[in-house]
């Protein structure tokens, strides 16, 4: 029994198709980048606490980064939750 270039090379073909189709279809990790973007929040928030003590527009400034950075955090859980579903 053998068999023709032409079908060695459709089901080569068929073969990886299916791959591609199966690759799209795997799930896929969480996105890294909005963890990585909440954790440069957080350092640049620690930084402002630790060189600006004491300044009330050190205070307002940490108060709306932080309200900023919550709303981030929401949104990439939010986000996560989707995808999970």
């Amino acid at each position: 029994m053998t068999i023709s270039r032409l079908e060695a090379v459709l089901a080569f073909v068929i073969c990886l198709g299916a791959g591609y189709l199966l690759a799209d279809w795997w799930p896929k990790p969480p996105d890294p980048r909005a963890l990585a973007q909440i954790c440069a929040r957080v350092d640049y928030i620690n930084s402002l606490q630790e060189n600006l003590r004491g300044q009330a527009a050190a205070s307002e400034e940490v108060q709306s980064e932080f309200k900023a950075l919550v709303e981030q955090c929401r949104t990439a859980l939010r986000d996560r939750a989707e995808e999970n579903d």
